[in-house]
């Protein structure tokens, strides 16, 4: 298959320039200096094979994804990791006395501090989290919604202390089914207002490594990613990690809400309710290797020279055993060396040497298998939310 050039920033703002002559002769009306504001959505917008919409635009200046040089570092530096924000950032004054309420099916309901918190076994604890949404751009056609590719996802080694406890010393009654964290955060989504929350089964909250956090990277935690508190559930998708927390509420029925019920769902139709997105699928993720185009994001990379080739990949479904790297647009495939990661709710390193023997162009790839067996497809399954594609990444090199 022959591999199209990467156009240069020249080209681009050549191009550019001449379909901005071109559209200047054409118009029949004044410029103008503003936009008619766009109208809410109370519905999704059908699925798009066209270009981003300037409201996916907007979505993605406020929800930006990890610079994906950052994964040579086995914790994400601040201000490197993906952020997505469903609504506004509410802001807190930075006090203990802060609180949330624990109520519902339990024996003893109670209002808890940060200050109470921090007396209770406090971990530091590196782990994952990556939007549901990742890939959602190479879907096609697209559900409309923040355009990801293959950047929304971090580590954090987040300071807090183990949900388990907490829940235990409340006594969850006999009928406990799910239990509910709701957050400050308050919008509209699907025509109804609520605060984001979502739901775990019991079983889920209760195993190791599901905390509530007030830290990242011994700092606390940054407006946008949860501050003051924030729920960590390493192994789910990031929508599972409620920020903001305001109450938890452990319930005798499977929660119905809607970020739960109508979003973060493998569909495959507009009148099919889908299965909920929970546990991370099995990806690995490269950093791209060279020097960059730009615009494009293209790499170049010398001819001869060793290179050695590094990522991270992660599981929700059980540690990483195999990493593969392609040099030939997934022709072939040959292992990496994995290392230790930092910790079990963290990503594994990986390292590949590789050595450019031709000039020209190529498409490089890495694809992870878990000990459960699952192995990075291809080509992710495709659904109408746009969830969880996780498929091989292909990144474009010219070997100069």
């Amino acid at each position: 298959m022959r591999l199209e050039r990467a156009l240069t920033r020249r080209a681009l703002l050549t191009r550019g320039a001449a379909l901005g002559a071109g559209a200047a002769a054409a118009a029949a009306v004044p410029a103008r200096a503003a936009h008619t504001p766009p109208r809410p959505t109370p519905d999704r917008p059908p699925l798009s094979s066209q270009l981003v919409s300037y409201e996916e635009v907007v979505l993605a200046f406020r929800c930006h994804g990890m610079h994906l040089e950052a994964l040579q570092h086995p914790i994400t530096p601040l201000g490197q990791h993906f952020v997505l924000i469903h609504f506004d950032v509410p802001y807190f004054a930075p006090t203990d006395s802060y609180s949330f309420t624990l109520g519902g099916r339990v024996r003893t309901p109670m209002t808890v501090t940060l200050g109470d918190l921090k007396k209770r076994t406090i971990v530091k604890q590196p782990s994952i989290l990556e939007c549901a949404g990742v890939g959602r751009s190479y879907a096609h056609p697209r559900a409309i919604y923040v355009p990801w590719t293959n950047e929304p996802m971090g580590v954090y080694e987040y300071t807090g202390t183990p949900l388990k406890p907490l829940l235990e010393a409340a006594g969850l009654l006999d009928d406990a089914v799910e239990v509910v964290f709701t957050g400050h955060d308050e919008g509209f989504d699907l025509g109804t207002r609520h605060f984001f929350e979502r739901a775990l089964p019991v079983d889920e909250a209760f195993k190791d490594g599901v905390i509530l956090a007030w830290e990242a990277n011994g700092q606390p935690l940054l407006p946008h990613h949860g501050f003051p508190l924030r729920l960590i559930v390493p192994t789910w998708y990031g929508m599972q990690s409620v920020k903001y927390l305001k109450s938890i509420t452990v319930i005798d029925h499977t929660y119905q809400g809607v970020e739960q019920k109508q979003v973060y769902r493998h569909g495959f139709s507009s009148s099919d309710g889908g299965r909920p997105i929970q546990k991370k699928a099995v990806r690995s993720a490269m950093m791209p290797p060279g020097i960059p185009d730009a615009i494009s994001r293209h790499r170049f990379v010398p001819l001869g020279a060793p290179i050695t080739l590094q990522g991270k990949a992660w599981s929700g479904h059980g540690p990483i055993v195999r990493v593969e790297v392609s040099t030939n647009d997934r022709g072939t495939w040959a292992p990496a060396n994995l290392g230790p990661p930092v910790s079990p709710h963290a990503w594994t390193p990986w390292t590949f040497t590789w050595t450019p023997r031709r000039r020209g162009q190529t498409v490089l790839s890495s694809r992870a298998t878990d000990a459960a067996g699952n192995i990075q497809p291809l080509r992710a399954a495709w659904n109408q939310q746009g969830m969880a594609q996780n498929g091989v990444e292909r990144i474009g090199v010219t070997i100069e």
